[in-house]
Protein backbone atom coordinates (compact mmCIF):
# COMPACT_ATOMS: atom_id res chain seq x y z
CA UNK A 1 0.00 0.00 0.00
CA UNK A 2 2.86 2.33 0.52
CA UNK A 3 4.42 1.52 -2.59
CA UNK A 4 1.72 2.49 -4.24
CA UNK A 5 1.32 5.51 -2.28
CA UNK A 6 4.56 6.48 -3.05
CA UNK A 7 4.49 5.57 -6.61
CA UNK A 8 1.35 7.94 -7.45
CA UNK A 9 2.92 10.67 -5.65
CA UNK A 10 6.12 10.28 -7.70
CA UNK A 11 3.99 10.29 -11.07
CA UNK A 12 2.09 12.98 -9.67
CA UNK A 13 5.11 15.17 -8.85
CA UNK A 14 6.51 13.91 -12.49
CA UNK A 15 3.52 15.34 -14.46
CA UNK A 16 3.66 18.60 -12.34
CA UNK A 17 7.22 18.90 -13.07
CA UNK A 18 6.40 18.55 -17.22
CA UNK A 19 3.36 20.84 -17.27
CA UNK A 20 4.89 23.46 -15.34
CA UNK A 21 8.44 22.71 -18.06
CA UNK A 22 6.32 23.47 -20.54
CA UNK A 23 4.41 26.35 -19.82
CA UNK A 24 7.39 28.27 -18.95
CA UNK A 25 9.02 27.40 -22.08
CA UNK A 26 9.21 30.31 -24.11
CA UNK A 27 6.76 30.58 -27.39
CA UNK A 28 9.24 29.22 -30.33
CA UNK A 29 8.82 30.62 -33.26
CA UNK A 30 7.03 29.25 -36.16
CA UNK A 31 8.47 26.57 -38.19
CA UNK A 32 9.72 27.18 -41.36
CA UNK A 33 7.44 25.52 -44.47
CA UNK A 34 10.18 25.40 -47.06
CA UNK A 35 12.83 23.57 -44.13
CA UNK A 36 15.14 26.32 -44.59
CA UNK A 37 16.15 26.62 -40.20
CA UNK A 38 19.98 25.04 -41.14
CA UNK A 39 22.08 25.04 -44.48
CA UNK A 40 21.67 21.51 -44.82
CA UNK A 41 18.13 21.45 -44.50
CA UNK A 42 17.90 24.65 -47.07
CA UNK A 43 20.26 22.94 -49.87
CA UNK A 44 18.73 19.50 -49.61
CA UNK A 45 15.16 20.81 -49.81
CA UNK A 46 16.39 23.05 -53.14
CA UNK A 47 17.55 19.99 -54.25
CA UNK A 48 14.67 18.25 -54.00
CA UNK A 49 12.29 20.67 -55.15
CA UNK A 50 14.01 20.99 -58.38
CA UNK A 51 13.96 17.13 -58.95
CA UNK A 52 10.59 17.31 -58.79
CA UNK A 53 10.21 20.21 -61.08
CA UNK A 54 8.65 22.56 -58.71
CA UNK A 55 10.61 25.59 -59.61
CA UNK A 56 8.74 28.20 -58.35
CA UNK A 57 9.66 26.56 -54.63
CA UNK A 58 13.14 25.81 -55.81
CA UNK A 59 13.16 29.95 -55.88
CA UNK A 60 11.88 30.68 -52.56
CA UNK A 61 15.76 29.47 -51.21
CA UNK A 62 17.42 32.05 -53.46
CA UNK A 63 17.58 36.38 -52.08
CA UNK A 64 16.02 37.56 -54.67
CA UNK A 65 15.77 40.75 -52.78
CA UNK A 66 18.51 42.18 -55.37
CA UNK A 67 16.06 41.82 -58.37
CA UNK A 68 13.26 43.77 -59.10
CA UNK A 69 9.68 42.49 -58.08
CA UNK A 70 8.05 42.60 -61.27
CA UNK A 71 10.67 40.11 -62.83
CA UNK A 72 11.59 38.35 -59.72
CA UNK A 73 9.32 35.37 -60.17
CA UNK A 74 10.77 34.32 -63.88
CA UNK A 75 14.09 35.22 -62.97
CA UNK A 76 14.04 33.28 -59.79
CA UNK A 77 13.06 30.35 -61.49
CA UNK A 78 15.55 30.29 -64.29
CA UNK A 79 18.09 31.02 -61.64
CA UNK A 80 17.16 28.09 -59.68
CA UNK A 81 17.77 25.92 -63.10
CA UNK A 82 21.57 27.43 -63.52
CA UNK A 83 22.12 26.81 -59.85
CA UNK A 84 20.59 22.88 -59.87
CA UNK A 85 22.96 22.31 -63.08
CA UNK A 86 26.01 24.14 -61.16
CA UNK A 87 25.61 21.59 -58.19
CA UNK A 88 25.14 19.03 -60.15
CA UNK A 89 28.29 19.53 -62.49
CA UNK A 90 30.19 20.22 -59.19
CA UNK A 91 31.94 16.71 -57.90
CA UNK A 92 33.39 18.44 -55.29
CA UNK A 93 29.84 19.54 -53.57
CA UNK A 94 28.77 17.19 -50.74
CA UNK A 95 25.32 18.04 -49.22
CA UNK A 96 26.65 16.13 -45.77
CA UNK A 97 29.43 18.52 -44.95
CA UNK A 98 27.33 21.16 -44.54
CA UNK A 99 26.33 21.95 -40.94
CA UNK A 100 22.96 21.22 -39.74
CA UNK A 101 22.93 24.15 -36.66
CA UNK A 102 20.62 26.75 -36.97
CA UNK A 103 23.50 28.95 -36.21
CA UNK A 104 25.32 27.68 -39.22
CA UNK A 105 29.02 25.97 -38.88
CA UNK A 106 30.37 26.71 -35.40
CA UNK A 107 34.11 26.79 -36.06
CA UNK A 108 33.54 29.78 -38.73
CA UNK A 109 34.80 32.54 -37.11
CA UNK A 110 34.83 34.59 -39.75
CA UNK A 111 31.72 35.32 -40.87
CA UNK A 112 29.03 33.00 -38.85
CA UNK A 113 26.00 34.12 -41.08
CA UNK A 114 27.87 33.06 -43.93
CA UNK A 115 28.17 29.47 -44.93
CA UNK A 116 30.39 28.43 -48.11
CA UNK A 117 28.36 25.17 -50.18
CA UNK A 118 30.89 25.18 -52.19
CA UNK A 119 33.31 27.18 -54.89
CA UNK A 120 33.47 27.00 -58.45
CA UNK A 121 36.56 27.63 -60.79
CA UNK A 122 35.82 29.24 -64.35
CA UNK A 123 38.96 31.36 -66.34
CA UNK A 124 41.18 30.92 -63.61
CA UNK A 125 38.60 32.20 -61.30
CA UNK A 126 37.28 30.79 -58.03
CA UNK A 127 33.83 31.74 -57.26
CA UNK A 128 32.29 30.66 -53.87
CA UNK A 129 28.40 29.46 -53.38
CA UNK A 130 27.02 30.63 -50.22
CA UNK A 131 24.66 30.48 -47.84
CA UNK A 132 23.13 33.40 -45.88
CA UNK A 133 21.43 33.69 -42.78
CA UNK A 134 18.49 36.24 -42.96
CA UNK A 135 15.64 37.19 -40.67
CA UNK A 136 12.32 36.45 -42.50
CA UNK A 137 10.62 38.07 -39.88
CA UNK A 138 10.94 38.91 -35.74
CA UNK A 139 13.01 36.03 -34.23
CA UNK A 140 12.67 33.86 -37.01
CA UNK A 141 15.93 32.83 -39.45
CA UNK A 142 16.23 31.06 -42.33
CA UNK A 143 19.30 30.23 -45.23
CA UNK A 144 18.81 31.38 -48.40
CA UNK A 145 21.59 31.26 -51.45
CA UNK A 146 23.27 34.91 -50.67
CA UNK A 147 22.43 37.87 -52.89
CA UNK A 148 26.05 37.58 -54.41
CA UNK A 149 25.88 34.11 -55.24
CA UNK A 150 22.48 34.53 -57.18
CA UNK A 151 23.91 37.41 -59.34
CA UNK A 152 27.36 35.08 -59.81
CA UNK A 153 24.98 32.39 -60.87
CA UNK A 154 24.38 32.96 -64.60
CA UNK A 155 28.05 33.26 -65.14
CA UNK A 156 29.07 29.86 -63.51
CA UNK A 157 26.63 27.91 -65.67
CA UNK A 158 28.38 24.83 -67.06
CA UNK A 159 28.30 23.69 -70.47
CA UNK A 160 25.76 21.11 -70.83
CA UNK A 161 27.23 19.53 -73.97
CA UNK A 162 27.71 16.00 -74.35
CA UNK A 163 31.01 14.30 -72.84
CA UNK A 164 32.94 11.88 -75.10
CA UNK A 165 31.91 8.91 -73.23
CA UNK A 166 27.84 9.68 -73.45
CA UNK A 167 28.41 10.72 -77.62
CA UNK A 168 29.16 6.78 -77.95
CA UNK A 169 26.43 5.15 -75.74
CA UNK A 170 22.67 4.65 -76.97
CA UNK A 171 20.36 7.29 -76.32
CA UNK A 172 18.32 5.42 -74.08
CA UNK A 173 21.30 4.98 -71.56
CA UNK A 174 21.92 8.87 -71.81
CA UNK A 175 18.24 10.84 -72.13
CA UNK A 176 16.59 8.38 -69.26
CA UNK A 177 17.32 9.71 -66.15
CA UNK A 178 16.44 8.79 -62.34
CA UNK A 179 17.33 11.21 -59.52
CA UNK A 180 18.60 13.46 -61.97
CA UNK A 181 21.25 11.25 -62.91
CA UNK A 182 21.43 9.11 -66.75
CA UNK A 183 20.97 5.30 -66.52
CA UNK A 184 24.78 4.87 -68.07
CA UNK A 185 26.04 6.53 -64.84
CA UNK A 186 23.98 4.43 -62.98
CA UNK A 187 25.14 1.67 -64.50
CA UNK A 188 28.72 2.93 -64.02
CA UNK A 189 28.06 2.73 -60.25
CA UNK A 190 26.93 -0.73 -60.09
CA UNK A 191 29.34 -1.94 -61.95
CA UNK A 192 32.04 -0.16 -59.66
CA UNK A 193 30.37 -1.48 -56.99
CA UNK A 194 30.48 -5.12 -57.93
CA UNK A 195 33.53 -4.89 -58.40
CA UNK A 196 34.49 -3.45 -55.32
CA UNK A 197 32.58 -5.95 -53.21
CA UNK A 198 34.52 -8.59 -55.56
CA UNK A 199 38.31 -7.67 -55.08
CA UNK A 200 37.73 -6.54 -51.17
CA UNK A 201 35.67 -10.18 -50.46
CA UNK A 202 38.60 -11.83 -51.96
CA UNK A 203 41.06 -9.86 -49.90
CA UNK A 204 39.23 -10.35 -46.83
CA UNK A 205 39.04 -13.93 -47.76
CA UNK A 206 42.92 -14.40 -47.88
CA UNK A 207 43.50 -12.06 -45.17
CA UNK A 208 41.54 -14.10 -42.16
CA UNK A 209 43.08 -17.10 -43.67
CA UNK A 210 46.28 -15.67 -43.21
CA UNK A 211 45.33 -14.71 -39.66
CA UNK A 212 44.22 -18.12 -38.70
CA UNK A 213 47.53 -19.53 -39.85
CA UNK A 214 49.14 -16.96 -37.76
CA UNK A 215 46.63 -17.88 -35.13
CA UNK A 216 47.35 -21.63 -35.18
CA UNK A 217 51.00 -21.29 -35.39
CA UNK A 218 51.44 -19.30 -32.31
CA UNK A 219 51.80 -20.20 -28.22
CA UNK A 220 49.04 -18.21 -27.91
CA UNK A 221 46.18 -18.41 -30.57
CA UNK A 222 43.82 -15.83 -28.90
CA UNK A 223 46.26 -12.92 -29.66
CA UNK A 224 44.77 -12.79 -32.99
CA UNK A 225 41.08 -12.91 -32.04
CA UNK A 226 40.94 -9.61 -32.27
CA UNK A 227 42.39 -9.35 -35.95
CA UNK A 228 39.38 -11.76 -37.27
CA UNK A 229 37.02 -9.22 -35.04
CA UNK A 230 37.74 -6.28 -36.64
CA UNK A 231 39.11 -7.77 -40.22
CA UNK A 232 35.82 -7.89 -41.76
CA UNK A 233 34.56 -4.27 -40.77
CA UNK A 234 37.62 -2.89 -41.75
CA UNK A 235 37.29 -4.59 -45.10
CA UNK A 236 34.11 -2.92 -45.23
CA UNK A 237 35.75 0.23 -44.42
CA UNK A 238 37.97 0.31 -46.90
CA UNK A 239 36.14 -0.48 -49.61
CA UNK A 240 33.45 2.13 -49.16
CA UNK A 241 36.04 4.45 -49.45
CA UNK A 242 37.52 3.05 -52.80
CA UNK A 243 33.64 3.22 -53.76
CA UNK A 244 33.27 7.56 -53.02
CA UNK A 245 36.80 8.24 -54.77
CA UNK A 246 35.17 6.04 -57.96
CA UNK A 247 32.13 7.97 -57.65
CA UNK A 248 33.71 11.57 -58.04
CA UNK A 249 34.75 10.39 -61.56
CA UNK A 250 31.48 8.82 -62.44
CA UNK A 251 29.89 12.72 -60.97
CA UNK A 252 26.34 11.79 -60.44
CA UNK A 253 24.21 14.68 -60.00
CA UNK A 254 23.94 16.34 -56.48
CA UNK A 255 20.61 14.96 -55.49
CA UNK A 256 22.20 11.27 -56.17
CA UNK A 257 25.41 12.02 -54.18
CA UNK A 258 23.18 13.17 -51.38
CA UNK A 259 21.32 9.82 -51.33
CA UNK A 260 24.34 8.20 -51.87
CA UNK A 261 26.37 9.76 -49.13
CA UNK A 262 23.59 8.86 -46.98
CA UNK A 263 23.46 5.42 -47.66
CA UNK A 264 27.60 5.06 -47.54
CA UNK A 265 27.66 6.68 -44.09
CA UNK A 266 24.65 4.19 -43.28
CA UNK A 267 27.84 1.54 -43.97
CA UNK A 268 30.27 3.21 -42.62
CA UNK A 269 28.71 3.64 -39.20
CA UNK A 270 27.36 0.12 -39.72
CA UNK A 271 30.69 -1.35 -40.06
CA UNK A 272 32.36 1.00 -37.41
CA UNK A 273 29.58 -0.78 -35.07
CA UNK A 274 30.33 -4.08 -36.55
CA UNK A 275 33.68 -3.74 -35.67
CA UNK A 276 33.14 -2.68 -32.32
CA UNK A 277 30.56 -5.25 -31.12
CA UNK A 278 33.28 -8.24 -32.42
CA UNK A 279 35.79 -6.67 -29.74
CA UNK A 280 33.41 -6.12 -27.34
CA UNK A 281 32.64 -10.17 -27.66
CA UNK A 282 36.67 -10.83 -27.76
CA UNK A 283 37.07 -8.84 -24.51
CA UNK A 284 34.30 -10.74 -23.00
CA UNK A 285 35.64 -14.40 -23.91
CA UNK A 286 39.30 -12.75 -22.48
CA UNK A 287 37.77 -11.80 -19.25
CA UNK A 288 35.91 -15.21 -18.82
CA UNK A 289 39.17 -17.25 -19.69
CA UNK A 290 40.93 -15.56 -16.57
CA UNK A 291 38.38 -16.20 -14.32
CA UNK A 292 38.30 -19.55 -12.59
CA UNK A 293 35.52 -21.57 -12.49
CA UNK A 294 33.90 -20.83 -9.37
CA UNK A 295 34.22 -16.61 -10.82
CA UNK A 296 32.91 -17.77 -14.18
CA UNK A 297 29.76 -19.18 -12.74
CA UNK A 298 29.15 -16.16 -10.30
CA UNK A 299 29.99 -13.61 -13.05
CA UNK A 300 28.03 -15.23 -15.63
CA UNK A 301 24.89 -13.15 -15.38
CA UNK A 302 27.20 -10.11 -14.79
CA UNK A 303 29.37 -10.56 -17.98
CA UNK A 304 26.13 -11.41 -20.07
CA UNK A 305 24.63 -8.04 -18.99
CA UNK A 306 28.10 -6.27 -19.36
CA UNK A 307 28.23 -7.35 -23.00
CA UNK A 308 24.63 -7.20 -23.77
CA UNK A 309 24.58 -3.57 -22.35
CA UNK A 310 27.88 -2.98 -24.25
CA UNK A 311 26.48 -3.48 -27.41
CA UNK A 312 23.14 -1.97 -27.03
CA UNK A 313 24.99 1.00 -26.22
CA UNK A 314 26.93 0.95 -29.36
CA UNK A 315 24.21 0.20 -31.62
CA UNK A 316 22.74 3.06 -30.14
CA UNK A 317 25.40 5.50 -30.67
CA UNK A 318 25.49 4.42 -34.31
CA UNK A 319 21.67 4.46 -34.80
CA UNK A 320 21.59 8.52 -33.26
CA UNK A 321 24.50 9.27 -35.25
CA UNK A 322 23.38 8.24 -38.65
CA UNK A 323 19.80 9.59 -37.79
CA UNK A 324 21.10 13.51 -36.41
CA UNK A 325 23.29 12.96 -39.91
CA UNK A 326 19.96 12.44 -41.70
CA UNK A 327 18.52 15.18 -40.43
CA UNK A 328 16.36 13.89 -37.86
CA UNK A 329 15.96 16.07 -34.83
CA UNK A 330 17.46 13.72 -32.06
CA UNK A 331 16.74 15.97 -28.98
CA UNK A 332 13.28 15.69 -29.40
CA UNK A 333 13.56 12.06 -30.05
CA UNK A 334 15.87 11.88 -26.89
CA UNK A 335 14.04 13.98 -24.86
CA UNK A 336 10.79 11.64 -25.40
CA UNK A 337 12.48 8.50 -24.70
CA UNK A 338 13.70 10.09 -21.35
CA UNK A 339 10.43 10.49 -19.87
CA UNK A 340 9.65 6.84 -21.31
CA UNK A 341 12.44 5.94 -19.72
CA UNK A 342 11.10 7.29 -16.23
CA UNK A 343 7.97 6.11 -16.11
CA UNK A 344 9.39 2.72 -17.21
CA UNK A 345 11.46 3.08 -14.06
CA UNK A 346 8.87 4.31 -12.00
CA UNK A 347 7.10 1.02 -12.90
CA UNK A 348 9.62 -1.20 -12.47
CA UNK A 349 11.33 0.05 -9.45
CA UNK A 350 11.19 -3.49 -7.45
CA UNK A 351 13.19 -5.07 -10.81
CA UNK A 352 15.23 -2.75 -10.93
CA UNK A 353 16.38 -2.89 -7.65
CA UNK A 354 16.43 -6.49 -7.57
CA UNK A 355 19.21 -6.00 -11.13
CA UNK A 356 21.45 -3.51 -9.04
CA UNK A 357 20.47 -5.96 -6.02
CA UNK A 358 22.49 -8.71 -8.38
CA UNK A 359 24.93 -6.70 -9.63
CA UNK A 360 26.38 -5.40 -6.32
CA UNK A 361 26.19 -9.10 -5.42
CA UNK A 362 28.14 -10.20 -8.28
CA UNK A 363 30.78 -7.26 -8.22
CA UNK A 364 31.62 -7.51 -3.96
CA UNK A 365 31.48 -10.96 -4.26
CA UNK A 366 30.32 -11.94 -0.85
CA UNK A 367 29.22 -15.28 -1.47
CA UNK A 368 29.94 -17.32 -4.73
CA UNK A 369 27.95 -20.33 -6.50
CA UNK A 370 28.75 -23.65 -4.07
CA UNK A 371 29.48 -21.65 -1.02
CA UNK A 372 27.54 -22.71 1.95
CA UNK A 373 26.56 -20.80 4.90
CA UNK A 374 23.79 -18.85 6.89
CA UNK A 375 22.46 -16.51 4.87
CA UNK A 376 19.71 -14.19 7.04
CA UNK A 377 17.76 -16.87 9.06
CA UNK A 378 18.33 -19.64 5.78
CA UNK A 379 21.28 -21.79 6.31
CA UNK A 380 22.04 -23.48 2.92
CA UNK A 381 24.13 -23.70 -0.04
CA UNK A 382 23.74 -21.35 -2.93
CA UNK A 383 23.00 -22.60 -6.21
CA UNK A 384 22.93 -19.96 -8.47
CA UNK A 385 22.76 -16.14 -8.60
CA UNK A 386 20.61 -14.54 -11.00
CA UNK A 387 19.76 -11.09 -11.87
CA UNK A 388 16.25 -11.38 -10.29
CA UNK A 389 16.74 -13.43 -7.50
CA UNK A 390 19.77 -15.76 -5.41
CA UNK A 391 18.84 -19.28 -5.17
CA UNK A 392 19.54 -21.39 -1.83
CA UNK A 393 19.28 -24.63 -1.41
CA UNK A 394 18.87 -25.58 2.28
CA UNK A 395 19.67 -28.15 4.59
CA UNK A 396 15.69 -29.80 4.31
CA UNK A 397 17.01 -30.17 0.09
CA UNK A 398 14.49 -27.22 -0.62
CA UNK A 399 15.03 -24.12 -2.52
CA UNK A 400 14.69 -20.70 -1.53
CA UNK A 401 15.05 -17.57 -3.57
CA UNK A 402 15.85 -14.55 -2.03
CA UNK A 403 15.23 -11.35 -4.23
CA UNK A 404 18.43 -10.09 -4.87
CA UNK A 405 17.53 -6.41 -3.11
CA UNK A 406 16.92 -7.88 0.20
CA UNK A 407 20.32 -10.38 -0.08
CA UNK A 408 22.18 -7.73 -1.09
CA UNK A 409 20.96 -6.13 2.52
CA UNK A 410 20.87 -8.88 5.35
CA UNK A 411 23.74 -10.54 6.94
CA UNK A 412 25.62 -13.31 4.75
CA UNK A 413 27.78 -15.80 6.50
CA UNK A 414 29.75 -17.51 4.59
CA UNK A 415 30.90 -20.63 5.93
CA UNK A 416 32.83 -21.85 3.06
CA UNK A 417 35.73 -19.39 3.47
CA UNK A 418 36.27 -20.50 6.66
CA UNK A 419 40.30 -21.18 7.57
CA UNK A 420 39.59 -23.32 10.18
CA UNK A 421 36.20 -24.87 12.26
CA UNK A 422 35.69 -24.02 15.56
CA UNK A 423 35.40 -26.60 18.23
CA UNK A 424 33.16 -24.94 21.27
CA UNK A 425 31.31 -27.60 23.19
CA UNK A 426 30.29 -26.81 26.89
CA UNK A 427 30.63 -29.63 29.39
CA UNK A 428 28.04 -29.45 32.44
CA UNK A 429 30.17 -31.05 35.52
CA UNK A 430 28.50 -31.94 39.01
CA UNK A 431 29.28 -29.43 42.04
CA UNK A 432 29.75 -32.34 44.19
CA UNK A 433 33.32 -33.29 42.72
CA UNK A 434 36.53 -32.06 44.28
CA UNK A 435 37.78 -29.11 43.08
CA UNK A 436 41.63 -30.93 42.78
CA UNK A 437 40.13 -33.38 40.40
CA UNK A 438 38.39 -31.08 38.31
CA UNK A 439 42.01 -28.72 38.52
CA UNK A 440 43.46 -32.24 37.23
CA UNK A 441 40.73 -32.74 34.65
CA UNK A 442 41.31 -29.34 33.12
CA UNK A 443 44.94 -30.25 32.50
CA UNK A 444 44.37 -33.65 30.82
CA UNK A 445 41.83 -32.18 28.53
CA UNK A 446 44.10 -29.64 27.53
CA UNK A 447 47.43 -31.66 27.13
CA UNK A 448 44.86 -34.61 25.47
CA UNK A 449 43.87 -31.12 22.91
CA UNK A 450 47.56 -30.05 22.22
CA UNK A 451 48.59 -33.62 21.33
CA UNK A 452 46.15 -33.50 18.47
CA UNK A 453 48.05 -31.89 15.27
CA UNK A 454 44.27 -31.24 13.41
CA UNK A 455 43.65 -28.98 16.75
CA UNK A 456 44.75 -25.35 17.59
CA UNK A 457 44.34 -24.15 21.74
CA UNK A 458 42.63 -21.19 21.75
CA UNK A 459 44.09 -18.40 24.43
CA UNK A 460 42.03 -20.43 27.22
CA UNK A 461 41.27 -23.95 25.88
CA UNK A 462 39.60 -25.07 28.82
CA UNK A 463 37.72 -22.69 31.22
CA UNK A 464 34.83 -22.55 33.55
CA UNK A 465 32.38 -19.82 32.48
CA UNK A 466 28.96 -20.19 34.78
CA UNK A 467 28.07 -21.93 38.04
CA UNK A 468 24.64 -23.00 38.71
CA UNK A 469 23.05 -24.71 42.06
CA UNK A 470 23.98 -28.24 40.28
CA UNK A 471 27.15 -27.77 38.30
CA UNK A 472 29.98 -25.67 36.57
CA UNK A 473 29.91 -25.30 32.71
CA UNK A 474 33.06 -26.09 31.19
CA UNK A 475 33.87 -24.63 28.11
CA UNK A 476 36.40 -25.67 25.63
CA UNK A 477 37.43 -22.91 23.09
CA UNK A 478 39.70 -24.62 20.27
CA UNK A 479 40.15 -24.62 16.73
CA UNK A 480 40.07 -27.58 13.79
CA UNK A 481 42.60 -26.93 11.43
CA UNK A 482 40.79 -27.92 8.24
CA UNK A 483 38.44 -25.53 6.08
CA UNK A 484 36.58 -29.36 5.11
CA UNK A 485 33.39 -29.58 7.12
CA UNK A 486 33.33 -32.97 6.99
CA UNK A 487 37.01 -33.74 7.99
CA UNK A 488 35.78 -31.16 11.12
CA UNK A 489 32.91 -33.73 11.81
CA UNK A 490 35.51 -36.86 11.95
CA UNK A 491 38.07 -35.03 14.40
CA UNK A 492 35.37 -33.73 16.82
CA UNK A 493 34.46 -36.96 17.00
CA UNK A 494 37.87 -38.47 17.80
CA UNK A 495 38.01 -35.03 20.04
CA UNK A 496 34.89 -35.98 22.28
CA UNK A 497 35.96 -39.68 22.54
CA UNK A 498 38.77 -38.20 23.94
CA UNK A 499 37.16 -36.22 26.22
CA UNK A 500 35.25 -39.28 27.69
CA UNK A 501 38.39 -41.03 28.21
CA UNK A 502 39.68 -38.15 30.26
CA UNK A 503 36.67 -37.06 32.15
CA UNK A 504 36.35 -41.00 33.35
CA UNK A 505 39.56 -41.48 34.33
CA UNK A 506 39.83 -38.11 36.55
CA UNK A 507 36.47 -39.37 37.84
CA UNK A 508 34.73 -36.46 36.67
CA UNK A 509 30.95 -36.94 35.60
CA UNK A 510 28.62 -34.85 34.14
CA UNK A 511 25.12 -34.02 34.98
Amino acid sequence: MNRNLFTKRTFTILLLVLRTSFAAAPANPPADPYGRENPRSAVTHFLEACHSGDYNRAAQYLDLREIPARTRTARGIELAKQLEAILNADTRFDVLRLSQQPQGNPNDETNPTIEQVTSVSTDNHTFPINLERVELQANQWIWLFSAPTVAEIPGLTPNTTESTIEARLPRLLVQNKLVDTPIWKWLGLLIVAALIFFFFRLAAGILTSIARRLGGTRADPRRWLWVEAVLDPAVVFCALVVFRIAEDFIAPSALTRLYIGRFLLLLLTASVAWGLVNLVDVLIVRVDRILNSKQRLVSQSLIYLARRFLKVLIVCFAAVTVLSNWGYDMTTILAGLGVGGIAVALAAQSTIANVFGGVSVMGDAPVTVGDFGKFGDVIGTVEDIGMRSTRIRTLARTVVSIPNSSFAGINLENYTVRDKILFNPTLQIKRTIPKDQIWHAMTAIRDALSKNKMVELGPAPVRITALSGASFALEIFAYVLTPNIDESYKTEVELFLTLDDVLISNGVELV
